[in-house]
């Protein structure tokens, strides 16, 4: 046959790899972790059961309010504490406990509906005290639009998880523009606006790094907490429509 004589070519083995011949894929799992790590601090920092306390913390400092005595507005954020975050916290530790609960995280959207609810009334608790204490209406409407996009989230996420971390995000740029846009604040926003809206993109940022949200469920989020904050402000106190100056 004409192909007998040829040679036949060695066949090269595969060295094993060692250390020095692996491919060097350790730097981009670094730089990946670093980025879940961050993201996950941020995630932890602005936390939806916290949110509330930030966003009365936000209009009292950047409006009128902050003329208010500091120890009468320390003991408003304490209550807003203890009604928006603690209670929860234990109403969600006893869900765990008696196992209506599952993922202490509350990263499966079937746990969140009963933590939504007690979250919703804690809301309405804190809305109250508000009105007793003669806190000005927009205040008020705040946290009724906070409840309101709770009961949203309680209901929507029988069947899509939208995103609480971008609802509170959302709810937290609504009310430094209806600041701006009522008339409400004593000095121009215009910076701290913008760095409200720099701090939920890098909130919502988190959650897409994490992989908790998809895009949708984070834009539907953060249009669900903004657009109800702000409306129930601007249109029960049946403000003016805002005129932008070119």
């Amino acid at each position: 046959m004409p192909y007998e004589n040829i040679p036949e070519q060695p066949v090269a083995e595969t060295a094993p790899q060692t250390a020095e011949t692996a491919p060097q894929t350790e730097a981009p799992k670094k730089e990946s972790n670093g980025l879940a790590t961050a993201a996950t601090v941020i995630s932890n920092l602005f936390s939806p059961l916290l949110m509330a306390t930030y966003a009365v913390a936000l209009a009292m400092q950047l409006s009128f309010l902050s003329l208010v005595p500091l120890q009468m507005r320390l003991i408003v954020l304490l209550v807003t504490f203890l009604a928006t975050t603690a209670l929860p916290v234990i109403a969600i530790f006893l869900l765990i406990r008696f196992g209506v609960v599952k993922d202490p995280m509350l990263n499966r959207k079937d746990d969140r509906t009963w933590p939504y609810i007690i979250e919703a009334l804690c809301f309405i608790g804190v809305a109250i005290y508000f009105y007793t204490i003669h806190a000005p209406l927009w205040l008020v409407l705040f946290i009724l639009g906070g409840t309101m996009a709770l009961i949203t989230l309680t209901v929507v996420n029988r069947w899509w998880k939208i995103s609480g971390h971008a609802t509170g995000a959302g709810a937290l740029c609504a009310i430094v523009f209806y600041l701006i846009a009522s008339g409400n604040s004593i000095f121009s926003l215009t910076w701290e606006f913008i760095a409200i809206c720099l701090l939920a993109g890098l909130i919502c940022t988190s959650r897409l790094i994490l992989g908790r949200h998809t895009l949708g469920q984070v834009a539907a989020g953060f249009l669900n907490g903004f657009l109800w904050v702000f409306l129930a402000a601007w249109l029960f106190q049946a403000a003016p429509v805002p005129v932008i100056v070119q």
